[in-house]
């Protein structure tokens, strides 16, 4: 190989990892618009590129555009239909999409949803994120439409082997939204026993959130609560259930219980920001924050 062509091949080489660097640094920094152009550019150059379509596809995923996302994971199905990834975040994005439409397509869309789930399963025994949808899933769907309490247990088994805080969380929030209390209270014990031998954050931002949660409403390990929100509303994205005001009114909650005052009153201002700033529509919440905000100007 000359000269030429060796400078040539590191240039690309170069260049290709600069153009992926800037992407990331656009998706890390939430800039999910500019993010998209920049990875369409890219794509004319790399059209079979795994790595951009992904990221293409979680762009969309990230601004809750659930049908190009779809578009975009269906594509890497096609490239490699055995990666438990892929199918993994078509079928939870198929989830996503059913959860917000009519209940007529809702319930094609998660027959399909499941399909991919549990083929992701299939190739990834240890896959914790597709075992959760698929809990989600058997849990609040009724039982005349393909819900299953025994299935979103067994499930629930399975993620315990592979990690305790996932399959202790599973159970509680099974039983949670069944309404059986007496079991979901054993399994708030036995989270509020294991709670020191946890990580302190997680990548699936559902724990961290989870774990805020608890320690807020319980009034126990105060600290690591506020640690686990702060990491929550750090890596909030669409796809997480609950939105930072709720998060920073947790926080706030917390600091009234450490009887710091200052602190509450600052995340309390925070969730009436995000809360007015986003048109979010949560009566509950807002009169909570309401009750808080006398609470603390007392």
């Amino acid at each position: 190989m000359s000269f030429y062509n060796i400078l040539l091949f590191f240039l690309l080489i170069f260049n290709f990892q600069t153009q992926h660097y800037y992407i990331d640094s656009l998706i890390d920094n939430k800039q999910y618009m500019v993010a998209e152009k920049a990875i369409i550019n890219s794509i004319k150059e790399n059209p079979n590129s795994e790595i951009l379509i992904k990221k293409l596809g979680d762009c969309y995923g990230f601004i809750k555009d659930w049908d190009n996302a779809i578009i975009q994971y269906q594509k890497l199905i096609e490239l490699d239909s055995d990666n438990s990834v892929y199918n993994y975040k078509l079928g939870g994005t198929l989830a996503a999409k059913a959860n917000e439409t009519n209940r007529f397509k809702s319930l094609s869309l998660i027959n399909k949803s499941k399909k991919y789930l549990l083929k992701s399963v299939k190739l990834d025994n240890r896959n914790k994120p597709a075992m959760w949808v698929l809990i989600q899933i058997y849990t609040e769907l009724p039982r005349l439409l393909g819900g299953s309490k025994s299935l979103a247990l067994e499930y629930a088994n399975e993620l315990e082997n592979i990690s305790l805080i996932d399959g202790l969380f599973a159970k509680k929030y099974i039983y949670d939204f069944k309404d059986d209390h007496k079991m979901s209270n054993i399994y708030l014990n036995k989270i509020t026993e294991n709670l020191d031998s946890f990580n302190s954050e997680y990548d699936y931002n559902y724990l961290n959130f989870s774990i805020g949660e608890l320690c807020a409403n319980n009034k126990i390990n105060l600290d690591m609560g506020i640690l686990q929100l702060s990491y929550y509303i750090e890596n909030f994205t669409s796809r997480d259930r609950s939105t930072p005001d709720y998060a920073y009114y947790l926080l706030a909650k917390i600091y009234l219980h450490k009887n710091d005052y200052f602190n509450a009153k600052e995340q309390l201002d925070n969730a009436f920001v995000y809360y007015n700033s986003n048109n979010i529509n949560n009566h509950s919440l807002y009169k909570e924050l309401l009750k808080l905000k006398k609470l603390i100007s007392q």
